[in-house]
């Protein structure tokens, strides 16, 4: 008679990968519905569940009660269920670069005084683009920090620069010239293909005297 209720079947572990979750209980049955709540919901914060075992469907409600109900079939085995959070006032932007001038390492940096007054960028956003190339490009982008630096160096150590600019989501970069590689511009369009910035962006040689 007790096994046809549940009561002797083998019971399963619920861990909690992340703060802030609430459950009845930690052991369930396999078959058995588990809810578990995550009320510390933070209304500038996007919030992403997963389950150690993705082959379990996560449904997810939300109510003013419990913030975020979270149901699943327990499976039959131990597993955890993991919350990842990301502040929803950072976008992620793509851009795309196009090189028609020389091959070249590109840098795309926030405009911050630290970037402004130094000459050493670390890693370049992107290495060793060839003439004709294009790339495409994630770079963060927030309220509080819209304005950012363009800074190219080509293989024959000329030095190109960029500030002030606006990188938004579809925005496209274009490093182009019609004549000598000192008469580069730095033109950059929005995703309808108005243009935002058109400068020319030569700056010096590196090692010239």
């Amino acid at each position: 008679m007790l096994s046809l209720f549940g009561c002797g079947r083998n019971k399963h572990k619920l861990n909690f990968d992340g703060f802030g979750f609430e459950s009845a209980k930690t052991l369930y049955a396999a078959g058995e519905k588990v809810t578990v709540y995550y009320p510390m919901v933070a209304t500038d914060t996007d919030y992403h569940f997963t389950l150690s075992d993705d082959s379990i469907t996560l449904s997810e409600d939300y109510d003013s009660k419990h913030g975020f109900v979270l149901t699943f079939v327990m499976p039959d085995s131990d597993i955890s269920l993991k919350v990842t959070s990301r502040n929803s006032m950072t976008q992620s932007s793509q851009i795309t670069f196009i090189n028609e001038v020389e091959k070249a390492d590109i840098w795309i940096l926030p405009q911050t005084q630290e970037n402004m007054k130094s000459s050493l960028w670390g890693s370049a956003t992107i290495k060793n683009l060839l003439a004709g190339e294009q790339r495409e490009i994630q770079t963060g982008n927030t309220a509080e920090e819209e304005n950012f630096i363009i800074r190219i160096i080509d293989d024959q150590h000329a030095y190109y620069s960029a500030n002030g600019v606006t990188l938004n989501d579809g925005c496209v970069i274009r490093f182009m010239t019609d004549d000598s590689r000192f008469d580069a511009v730095i033109e950059i369009t929005d995703s309808q293909g108005n243009i935002l910035y058109s400068r020319k962006a030569f700056t010096g040689v590196f090692g010239a005297e």
